[in-house]
């Protein structure tokens, strides 16, 4: 086995699908298969981990020459090779990417099934110090801390760079991300699993004791609320409306004799209204029809063959993305 390389610094554009903790804050770096943080040696603080996975578009992939998008793919085996000149890369070898059409996840489940997976390979692009993010504006990148979101599209400057074996680990590359610049919006991806992958789609059964309805203490009995009779003259205009009437002064205790007479309340008099003005319809003048001029049609044009870009077959030795 070769000496490690210093490694190589490629540009790749693509989409954010998966994020380690949060996208400029982090996560806690925890020993493998365990929640028990890292501890940094130097400093003696908590390790911290960046980064996020990169989807692109297996056809970008096939154009692997220096500088264009597909140079990482070139890259990544070129560095696996500094390692192994005889190309031949042991089963275990950590390529860190998956194969949005073939890959299946720890769960039996395809990666196809998520959300911007289908026709591309995803890159686990991942550093253990900060990702400086970059916005264009106003003829200049700046610095951004915030913005950037999960399902995003953005170009991503990465260091490719082999390694061995590491203690029990096995060998593998790293695709550390230095910096981020944003390049358009996409649709939000949330990292969870929905109801129906945490649950299951069956209705849950009922355990001992409880009740599909919810439970009324004995004793208690629940009156359904009274609902007030609406007068018959809702659907009816304002000026159809009969008047209000006012509550009656409270006369029942005394005498007959005594009693105020009875009023009516005035009845309601609707206004007379006038006949509207109709003016005499007027007759439709006749009008001849359109005469459209001839459509011009030009003349058919054979279809060219397809002639594949100057300089996009990737480099003999390593598999082209299909």
């Amino acid at each position: 086995m070769a000496q490690e390389s210093i490694g190589k610094v490629v540009l790749a554009q693509g989409r954010i699908v998966w994020v380690a903790g949060d996208l400029f804050q982090g996560k806690i770096k925890t020993v493998f298969n365990t929640q028990i943080p890292k501890i940094s040696p130097k400093t003696g603080e908590q390790m911290k981990e960046y980064g996020f996975g990169l989807a692109v578009p297996k056809s970008a992939l096939q154009q692997t020459a220096p500088g264009q998008p597909g140079h990482i793919w070139a890259a990544m085996y070129e560095e696996a090779w500094t390692l192994y000149p005889s190309r031949q890369l042991p089963p275990a070898f950590a390529m860190k990417f998956k194969d949005g059409d073939t890959d299946i996840d720890d769960k039996g489940v395809p990666y196809s099934q998520r959300e911007g997976y289908a026709g591309h390979m995803v890159f686990a692009c991942t550093n253990s110090i900060p990702i400086k993010y970059f916005k264009y504006e106003n003829t200049q990148n700046i610095l951004i801390n915030q913005g950037i979101k999960c399902g995003d599209y953005v170009n991503v400057q990465i260091t490719v760079k082999a390694h061995g074996p590491i203690g029990t680990g096995k060998p593998g590359l790293y695709l550390n991300p230095n910096a981020v610049q944003f390049l358009g919006f996409g649709a939000e991806i949330v990292n969870m699993p929905s109801g129906d992958q945490l649950f299951g789609t069956q209705a849950p059964p009922l355990p001992p004791g409880a009740s599909a309805q919810p439970i009324v203490p004995p004793g208690m009995i629940v009156q359904p609320p009274m609902q007030q009779a609406q007068p018959h003259h809702a659907g009816l205009p304002p000026y159809f409306q009969p008047p209000m009437q006012q509550a009656q002064p409270h006369h029942a205790v005394l005498p007959p004799q005594f009693q105020p007479p009875m009023q009516q309340a005035p009845q309601y008099q609707p206004p007379m209204q006038q006949e509207q003005y109709q003016p005499p319809m007027q007759q439709e003048q006749y009008q001849p029809p359109m005469q459209q001029a001839p459509q011009f049609q030009p003349p058919m044009q054979q279809a060219q063959p397809h002639q594949p870009p100057q300089g996009t077959q990737a480099p003999s030795g390593f598999p082209v993305p299909r």
